[in-house]
């Protein structure tokens, strides 16, 4: 199935991310639920301090992140 996921590609840079965009709103393939897994439509999501800790280069993590 396809889904819409944020995808940060290149950390550390410069605010105001709305005009360095360093996360990327793209299409996903998700493989369907196994057994025992259910699957949660999620109308919206926040961020929180760690996060944006990645998303400037202060947490490094591996990229492309998802």
């Amino acid at each position: 199935m396809r889904i819409q996921a944020a995808v940060l590609r290149q950390p550390g840079l410069e605010p105001p991310y709305a005009h360095s965009k360093p996360l990327e709103i793209t299409e996903l393939d998700l493989s369907s639920p196994s057994r025992g897994e259910v699957l949660v439509k999620i109308a919206a999501a926040g961020l929180c301090h760690s996060d944006l800790s990645v998303i400037d280069g202060s947490r490094p993590r591996p990229v492309p992140m998802r």
